[in-house]
Parts: C-alpha cells; structure tokens; sequence
C-alpha cells in the first residue's frame, strides 16, 4: 500500500468515526414544528452531505444542520428544558449545538425535558404512507373517547362517530353491573350525567355503543386518582407560555399533549391536540402526535390519515 493510499484510507476511517460518534451522541433537540408551505425544511446528519426534508419529531444530535428555504420556518425545542430554538432563511444553516442551560427553575427544566424525551421517541417514519389522503375513511361508526384510557376527575363525555340519521344506544358498566344507560340518542357528544351513580377513581369501567345494524362496541375507561390527578394539573399549569418564554404556540400545545400522551390520559391528549389543530391546522407534528394517539387506542385508519396529514404538510410527499 502506497503511502498517498493509506493516508486516503486514513482520512476515511476518521470520517466514519465522526459520523458513527455523531449518531451515536445523545440527541440535544427535536423537531417540534415545521412550515413548508412555502419552501422546504431541511437536515443534514453530522458527517453526512446530503440535505433530506425533515420529518416531524426528528430528533437531532450535535453537528446536524438545519436549513429552510423560502419563507418556510421550523422549530427546534431543546432537550433538558434549555429552551427553544427558530429557523428560517435568515439563520440557515443553523447548526445543532447542546444550549447553555436556560434559565428556568429546576422544576421546570425537569418538566420539559422529560416531555421533550418522551417526543424524540415519537417520530415515525413517513415514507411508506399511501399517497393520497383520500385512499383510506375513518369507519362508519366507532367509539372515539374515552377509549383504553385514563382520565382526570370531572365530567366525562362520550363520543363516537356515525351516521347522523342513527339512533344510538349507550350503557356504562362498572364491576357490579349497568350504572347508566340510554337510547334512542343522536349522534353528538353525551356526557355522563350527575344522577347517575358516580365514577370512582381507580375503578375499570366500561361503556358499550350500539346502533342498527352495527355490532355492538365496547370500550374501557378509568378515572385517576385525586394524588394522580394533582400531579398532572400541576404539570399542565407549568406548561404554558408564561413559564415558556420562547417557545411558540404549537409546540407548547405539542408537549401538554406529550405529557398526558405519556401517562395513559389518551382522551387528553387528543383534546389538547384538536384544539391546538383549530388554530393551526397546517402544522404536521400536531397531526403526527395525533396520528400517534389514535394507533396507541386501536384507531388505525384514523391514525392513517393523520401521518398522511402529517406527511405532506411537512413536504415530504
């Protein structure tokens, strides 16, 4: 081997090494929210030379660059609760780097960068989608919520999609039997009402739908404890811009639903998530967190819709 060889050889191997030490590193941030409505929202890996379009949720290490082109904008939170970072034109390419921490109490911090982890572990790949949105329709009639989940004290509303002309039976059931039961309802959202027997915390309850010509269905359901409970609404009220500075709207939106998502609260998170959607329809990692929600819960093509959703708001389609 020639000596000009073997320097090539060596120069090689100590690029590899960079880049399996990049992709090995810890991620520092993650992809929170991307605008490519009108450019494109680009990484580039540690190591690497090629520009792929971002996905929602990417999580990202030192030495990865983020680029946006046109007016498109993207936003990076930051692991560890070390605050929030924009991207634009203007400040492409911005290249990843672990912040200084940010300061926020410890508290919060703590908070955030739990959510922040739990998101990085969200990301889905999107490539093997069907190409049209329009390919795949939610079912007839299916139990939206409550469904496999936990949920906080207070009112709980029934919901369920379905032809608007049915009439609809609903029922809850508790260890000892029927607790409640209607028919003849419209198709609208139904809350339990204070004349039945109450919901206690800890409990497996169940509620069954059924309707003409359908097969009866049936979902679980189970109210958090008072302790529990604290602790979540203590949570949630941390996090909010006041406690954020910084941190833009969908992304806040983003990690209160990540952190109810985290704990079983699945009907949460999805309300935090339609709302947030009302708002800001076009931001794909609201729709992929969503998509994520309705596969945890057995909806698989409402799930479909919206990675498709979360797809091609992002540019990659």
């Amino acid at each position: 081997m020639t000596m000009k060889t073997r320097w090539a050889a060596a120069v090689l191997a100590a690029v590899l090494s960079l880049a399996a030490l990049a992709s090995a590193a810890d991620p520092v941030g993650v992809l929170t929210e991307i605008r490519a409505e009108r450019g494109r929202v680009e990484v580039k890996r540690a190591g690497e030379s090629e520009w792929r379009a971002a996905q929602p949720l990417l999580a990202l290490r030192p030495g990865d660059q983020i680029r946006a082109t046109g007016e498109a904008r993207t936003s990076l939170v930051f692991t560890g609760g070390r605050g929030a970072q924009a991207v634009t034109a203007a400040s492409s390419p911005f290249t990843v780097q672990p912040p200084t921490a940010a300061g926020a109490s410890d508290k919060v911090r703590g908070l955030v960068g739990g959510v922040t982890d739990f998101l990085a572990g969200k990301q889905k790949d999107l490539a093997y989608l069907p190409l049209s949105v329009r390919s795949v329709r939610p079912p007839r009639v299916v139990q939206l919520q409550p469904r496999e989940t936990k949920l906080l004290p207070g009112d709980v509303t029934f919901e369920w999609t379905g032809s608007s002309t049915l009439r609809y039976r609903l029922r809850v059931l508790g260890p000892q039997g029927i607790l409640w039961e209607q028919a003849n309802l419209p198709r609208n959202p139904v809350v339990y009402p204070a004349s039945a027997p109450a919901l206690e915390p800890g409990v497996r309850y169940f509620w069954q739908l059924e309707t003409e010509g359908q097969p009866m269905q049936q979902a679980e359901f189970q109210i958090l404890p008072s302790a529990e409970a604290n602790r979540v609404r203590e949570s949630l009220d941390i996090l909010v811009p006041a406690s954020l500075p910084g941190y833009p709207p969908s992304s806040i939106a983003l990690m209160r639903a990540g952190y109810v998502l985290r704990d079983g609260l699945y009907a949460d998170a999805r309300r935090e998530l339609l709302t947030a959607l009302a708002g800001d329809p076009d931001e794909p990692t609201l729709h992929l967190l969503l998509g994520q929600v309705y596969d945890t819960i057995g909806l698989g093509e409402l799930a479909q819709r919206e990675f498709m959703e979360a797809r091609d708001l992002s540019g990659r389609r």
